[in-house]
């Protein structure tokens, strides 16, 4: 999780204990990103889900995620708002800042040619909630990063060797969960 404040990540917690999974909360806040990635590594747990978090990628101490654990192939991830701008933007993808957070639901359609399991008994549009000040441009996101859907040109889903990554929060959504269910379930 990367943000100190508890409210941030509970309708993550809850969404995923709802379908019978328990959470193991790492703080990405006093962690270093080594110290994670060590404790990722090792661990007999193959699923993992990143946060959003109340930070700035861009500032100088805000956490990071590691890059390392994209190489785990053992391990899958998915990396929502924060943790996705984190691992973009190291990835040296050019970030945005737009002048005022975004706090909405948007309808979310997906090209027909996209056939992913995250989708699976999904209707669309979906129905999803996205809260960020900071973003990617859909025309920026190229290989090796995999864009997958976007929304008023920003990237909303993306994927990339083991990793999904969003740029929204399933977990605020019945769409969006849904979305969380398939990949729990693959």
């Amino acid at each position: 999780m990367y943000s100190s404040h508890s409210d941030h990540f509970k309708y993550l917690v809850n969404a995923i204990s709802l379908f019978g999974y328990k959470s193991h909360i790492l703080d990405g806040v006093h962690m270093s990103k080594t110290e994670v990635y060590d404790f990722i590594s090792k661990s007999p747990i193959h699923v993992w889900i990143f946060s959003g978090g109340d930070h700035t990628v861009i500032e100088k101490e805000s956490p990071q995620v590691s890059l390392k654990l994209l190489q785990l192939k053992d391990k899958r991830f998915m990396f929502i708002c924060y943790s996705m701008e984190s691992i973009l933007y190291q990835m040296e993808y050019p970030i945005k800042k737009r002048a005022i957070n975004k706090k909405e639901y948007f309808n979310q359609t997906i090209s027909s040619q996209v056939k992913s399991y995250l989708f699976n008994n999904i209707s669309f549009p979906m129905k999803l909630r996205r809260n960020h000040r900071w973003y990617f441009s859909s025309k920026d996101i190229v290989k090796p990063v995999e864009l997958i859907a976007s929304y008023n040109g920003e990237a909303m889903i993306a994927t990339y060797k083991n990793a999904v990554l969003v740029q929204f929060h399933p977990e605020r959504s019945a769409d969006g969960k849904k979305l969380l269910w398939n990949f729990l379930n693959v």
